[in-house]
């Protein structure tokens, strides 16, 4: 805009081109806004697009920069004793199986109580292969634990008490039921060969005395006409 007005030696030129300038500076003005008003929209989500990337580009350099630092920290924590590595890993290992025995022990003290509740509904294989492996754990790993004293009493009754109403289903299966049927059964058979004993027999017609009847005696009818009999 100087250079075109500098060049210029009329002050009426200078004039013109000044006014021709503002003119086309203020077209352009009007382009933009009606621009901007057609594609609100899309300038809209530019903007924000634009926006959201440069905060994810400054969080990956703040995430860079922390990695960085960690493994600088890392660099450093190696440089350790060899023996203080390993008493975090034996003390990780501990802390681990006491996790275990804890969640075990919870699970335990469920038992008593789904315990009752398969016995109610006569489930007694899932009854005993809880009671089962309850047991074992309380004899096997959980055995020191003076705490569990008294459920691991409660389970051994429990234990004898299954094991007598399990002898005493048996039981009732093999021979009660079966016996029943049984007997059952003979008075079926002996109820149905009463019956045909009871049935009476059914009278024989003797038909040696019965007269025969005209029609299948006579022979005319079975003769042609003009035969003598």
């Amino acid at each position: 805009l100087l250079r075109t007005l500098s060049t210029s030696d009329d002050v009426e030129d200078r004039e013109t081109e000044k006014g021709r300038l503002e003119e086309a500076y203020e077209k352009c003005d009007r382009d933009l806004d009606e621009l901007i008003v057609q594609h609100y929209t899309e300038l809209t989500t530019a903007i924000r697009t634009y926006q959201s990337i440069t905060e994810r580009i400054t969080n990956s350099r703040n995430k860079i920069k922390q990695v960085k630092e960690n493994l600088l920290s890392c660099k450093m924590l190696l440089h350790c004793k060899r023996d203080e590595l390993r008493k975090l890993w034996i003390e990780g290992i501990e802390h681990k199986h006491v996790l275990n025995l804890l969640d075990e022990i919870e699970n335990i003290k469920q038992v008593p109580q789904k315990l009752e509740q398969c016995m109610a509904s006569k489930r007694y294989l899932n009854a005993t292969d809880m009671l089962v492996s309850a047991v074992d754990s309380l004899e096997g790993p959980l055995l020191q634990v003076e705490g569990l004293s008294d459920l691991r009493l409660e389970l051994h009754s429990k234990k004898m008490n299954m094991h007598s109403v399990l002898i005493d289903e048996l039981h009732r299966h093999l021979y009660i039921r079966s016996t029943s049927r049984l007997g059952q059964r003979s008075k079926e058979k002996g109820r149905m060969s009463s019956l045909v004993k009871d049935a009476s027999p059914v009278p024989l017609m003797d038909v040696t005395n019965l007269s025969t009847p005209r029609k299948f005696l006579d022979t005319s009818q079975f003769s042609t006409p003009g035969s003598s009999s």
